[in-house]
């Protein structure tokens, strides 16, 4: 059998009522050299996804693969294994509530034809609420397409961007070349990723919508033992966010030394949802979570300090709102960070 070009990497972990939508949506695609596997990871769901894969895998042999894991590996264990059992040159990897936006596969296809050796793409994604349909926003980081050089000019554009994991495309083989636990349980394997693979690879930006992001959902995170004390699976208070900002940056600081100063930067300068996300938090809780953050080195930058003095003085709803008309505006998210230009 031949190798396709894309494995849609599917880590299953309940919410099985949203998995037939997603897999729908891989086979009304209108490029056809893909296969899909999914890994379910242990959850309490686990007969009713193994029900839904398995349909579909009698229904198209060819491809749909579907493993379940002996134990609950958690999100970058499972990540890893995915990698591991994939079969084609490209991984897309989907949460298995979200759903993959119509010519998705086509558009991975032609950005390997922009850049052969490409080692990840960084897509444009919308966010919806309840139908697909119902699109509420469109997270686009440049107004055309764009080959990154390897090197620190990929990987600063990059790596904050790659937070979300639907629509993530990257190299296979090279993915499974750097292997390693040594992240797990900061949620945050795709960042190890790509800073090894745009280390000699070059990364594209599609303006592309590639996936569309359920935004009713909530995170499991914090089930595996890798996740268990830093997680609490349904809530994200403000020393979680804390301590996911703490790993992304050590992330940085191990696998790119030679970026980090630029990707702390760009940390501060896009702090903003961070910071919202907490808002709603007593006044006095949210001045310390700014003082933690400000303490893992984005202090040294003052659009962290703007950021925090804005939400505090204006709100964070009414920027939100501002923000919307800016993205619809422009039609893309503004660069605020040179290095990412």
């Amino acid at each position: 059998m031949s190798r396709p070009l894309i494995t849609l990497a599917i880590p299953a972990y309940n919410r099985a009522q949203w998995l037939p939508t997603l897999l729908d949506s891989a086979l009304a695609q209108d490029f056809q050299d893909w296969d899909c596997l999914i890994i379910e990871d242990g959850s309490r769901e686990r007969l009713q996804i193994r029900d839904v894969a398995q349909r579909y895998a009698a229904a198209h042999p060819l491809r749909f693969t579907y493993h379940e894991n002996a134990r609950n590996l958690g999100y970058d264990g499972n990540f890893r294994e995915l990698v591991a059992r994939a079969r084609g040159r490209y991984l897309f990897v989907m949460g298995n509530d979200d759903v993959i936006a119509p010519g998705a596969f086509a558009a991975v296809a032609r950005a390997v034809q922009m850049a052969p050796e490409m080692g990840m793409l960084l897509r444009t994604f919308a966010r919806f609420t309840g139908d697909p349909g119902n699109v509420v926003q469109v997270s686009r980081y440049y107004p055309q397409s764009r080959v990154f050089p390897s090197g620190p000019p990929a990987i600063v554009p990059c790596y904050r961007r790659l937070v979300a994991m639907s629509g993530l495309v990257l190299h296979r083989d090279d993915a499974h070349a750097c292997a390693t636990d040594r992240w797990d349980g900061t949620l945050f394997y795709q960042h190890w990723l790509a800073v090894n693979l745009l280390r000699t690879r070059p990364a594209v930006f599609l303006p592309d919508v590639l996936a569309l992001f359920r935004t009713d959902g909530t995170p499991e995170f914090g089930n595996a033992s890798a996740e268990r004390g830093a997680y609490t699976p349904g809530t994200q208070p403000p020393d979680t966010d804390v301590r996911m900002i703490r790993s992304l940056l050590a992330i940085a600081r191990d696998g790119a030394p030679d970026c980090y100063a630029a990707i702390e930067r760009d940390y501060a300068n896009y702090i903003y949802h961070t910071l919202a996300h907490q808002a709603h938090v007593p006044r006095a809780e949210f001045r310390a979570f700014h003082r933690e953050l400000g303490a893992l080195g984005l202090a040294r930058h003052w659009p962290f300090h703007a950021w925090y003095w804005a939400i505090v003085l204006l709100g964070a709803k009414r920027l939100d709102a501002f923000f919307q008309v800016v993205r619809r505006t422009v039609g893309h998210t503004p660069n605020l960070t040179r290095a990412a230009r």
